[in-house]
């Protein structure tokens, strides 16, 4: 059709006409842009690769004195390399050249064809030839195993410590009344008839493992806990379908262990979803408390029964022979859910008393009361058949370790014991060393102002693709001596009372936003708890007074436990509220601000920007 057109209208196109000239100047034109455009995808790819390539290199320093192992050509092919060694180190030669003494002679070798050598200690070769352990032994947690420990009675009521400002009656009461229960204290497990131990799994194929290798020099120790257990009734002889294999855990003190794995039974067994306690929950009961006594029960998983119809799916095997459980194991998955069923049973409407997991702890304001709760409580523990382990129990004290936390007069400060693991860890060098750090950290980050900004540059380390051997800068070396210098200064929060009234303030900077609940004791506010909370990359976006805003709303949402449904006060500048209420139909995320503030009842109070040091050093700490 384009001919026929251009035949009856004669209006053809004239092709331009190019000389050869510059028709190659214009097609080199093209290749020269085709070939930039080629060597910067190139480039990019290369980078890509490199860094891909690079996420778990590290520089390789040695020291004369070191022992190296040098990749050689092998003796048979020389195209074949071979790591050989180990050779020692003689001297640094230059920045990556090393001098290195090969027997007769000395040869200096690049650090890309050297690599460490680490002797193994003589106590962990000898551990290797006489214990094998699966490969997987590594992923246990303590949920995952039951130990298997001595059940012979060595502990009573001398053993049990009382409070160190006790007067000589009070002490003599609790001796009174320790001897009515005399047979409650000891560290031989009881029997509960309270609950029982069920099993449910979603399959009826019976699960089998093939038994794991047990050393020569654990068995005979094995033997004597497998006796022992079978003496008290804990453990029988069994011809079940279902068999889990043991395992032998070396303890610190060099000791050994001996656990059962349940991983495969627990993988087809039904979660049972009790409820646990918060610890925030059990806090805020503490409030007003005086006096503490805290109650460790003996064993306390096993003393509760196992189903009859169960029994046979807890059976583990021996090189003796199988055995299965008649007191609830440690390593089932449902375990704990049953303790806390059997603890809230016993101590449902009581007062003054609280547990988590199979720690008790008794809490009144005075001394009467307190030994009033005391016997109600130890007649109910008479009346589950449960015993309680005498050296783990303190009476009538003014201060306690519960939770992790040390309490007194009303204030909740930190345990010394795990201060101590963060002021002497070692510094972090691999992505689960830092984890294992902030880990520990993390759960004190309510005491600790700021602590998402303060330890940003050790969680960034342990993000997808950053190396394992984490590169430790000076932004690191910071946050974890920052993290330590803070614990190292005994940081006190008082506990919640809800009788009272709650102050909030809040404060935010070009970097993060801060938050601090506090209450008044004689006159003068008192921190409860810190929040604070690194602004994203989009939050850092907001204006200034949208900044203030979050800073009021997220602070609001972090304790609405103890904020709702209560009067509180507010402390903050005017004009994030003013703002609030003129631009609130300017877009929908202001408008769900203020939707989302009309649920509470707070007095707003001016404080001016200079008085609102807390809340402005948790924003700021962090810049």
């Amino acid at each position: 059709m384009q001919i026929l057109k251009e035949l009856w209208t004669k209006d053809v196109d004239t092709p331009e006409v190019k000389n050869s000239y510059q028709y190659v100047f214009e097609l080199r034109e093209k290749l020269e842009e085709t070939l930039e455009i080629a060597r910067e995808n190139l480039r990019k790819s290369q980078d890509s690769g490199k860094h891909y390539y690079d996420r778990k290199a590290v520089n390789r320093k040695f020291t004369p004195g070191n022992k190296v192992l040098i990749l050689l050509p092998t003796d048979h092919n020389k195209l074949l390399m071979q790591w050989k060694g180990p050779y020692e180190v003689e001297a640094v030669v230059g920045i990556n050249d090393y001098k290195v003494n090969i027997g007769k002679k000395s040869k200096i070798y690049h650090a890309n064809l050297l690599k460490l050598y680490v002797e193994r200690p003589p106590e962990a070769v000898q551990v290797a030839a006489s214990v094998e352990e699966p490969a997987e032994l590594d992923e246990f947690d303590g949920e995952e195993l039951l130990e298997l420990g001595d059940l012979h009675n060595k502990e009573g009521v001398d053993d049990v410590k009382l409070g160190p400002d006790l007067t000589e009656d009070q002490q003599k009461e609790l001796h009174d009344f320790m001897g009515d229960f005399t047979h409650r204290f000891s560290d031989v497990p009881g029997s509960t008839s309270l609950v029982e131990h069920e099993v449910h799994l979603t399959s009826d194929v019976p699960v089998r493992s093939k038994p794991y290798p047990i050393p020569f020099q654990a068995r005979e120790s094995l033997k004597k806990d497998i006796n022992n257990m079978l003496k008290m009734g804990v453990i029988r002889e069994s011809s079940s379908p279902y068999s889990s294999p043991v395992v032998v855990v070396k303890k610190k003190d060099g000791t050994n262990r001996v656990c059962i794995d349940f991983r495969k039974v627990n993988k087809i067994t039904v979660f049972d979803p009790e409820p646990m306690p918060t610890a925030t929950d059990l806090f805020r009961q503490l409030t007003g408390s005086k006096i503490f006594s805290k109650i460790d029960l003996s064993k306390g998983y096993w003393q509760i029964p196992v189903r009859e119809e169960d029994i046979p799916k807890t059976a583990f095997a021996t090189p003796d022979g199988t055995y299965e459980c008649l007191r609830m194991p440690f390593g089932m998955v449902n375990s704990g859910a049953t303790l806390k069923r059997g603890m809230r049973k016993m101590l449902k409407g009581m007062k003054n008393v609280v547990y988590y997991w199979d720690d008790l702890l008794v809490h009144t304001e005075t001394f009467a009361e307190h030994l009033e709760t005391l016997r109600e409580l130890f007649s109910r523990l008479t009346k589950a058949n449960l015993t309680v382990r005498p050296s783990k129990c303190i009476l009538g004290t003014d201060n306690v370790d519960f939770i992790c936390h040390s309490l007194k007069e009303g204030q909740k400060g930190l345990l010394l014991e795990n201060v101590t693991k963060i002021l002497n860890a070692p510094r972090p060098e691999t992505k689960k060393q830092v984890r294992s750090f902030l880990g520990l950290a993390g759960y004190y980050r309510e005491f600790i102002p700021n602590f998402a900004a303060i330890t940003a540059p050790l969680s960034d380390m342990t993000r997808k693709g950053c190396p394992n051997r984490i590169l430790w800068g000076p932004a690191q070396e910071k946050a974890y001596q920052t993290v330590r210098d803070l614990m190292s200064r005994d940081p006190v929060l008082r506990l919640p009372d809800t009788a009272k009234e709650f102050i909030l303030r809040t404060d935010a900077s070009d970097e993060g936003i801060g938050a601090m609940l506090m209450q008044e004791h004689g006159g003068k506010p008192f921190p409860v708890s810190y929040a604070s909370k690194k602004l994203s990359g989009a939050e850092k976006n907001y204006s200034t007074m949208e900044k203030e805003c979050l800073a009021i709303v997220w602070g609001i949402k972090k304790f609405e436990l103890y904020l709702q449904g209560v009067k509180f006060v507010l402390q903050t500048d005017h004009k994030p509220l003013t703002y609030l209420n003129s631009a609130k139909f300017v877009n929908n995320r202001i408008m769900r601000w203020v939707m989302y503030l009309q649920n509470f009842d707070m007095r707003v109070e001016s404080i001016k920007g200079s008085d609102n040091v807390g809340a402005d050093f948790l924003s700021r700490v962090c810049e």
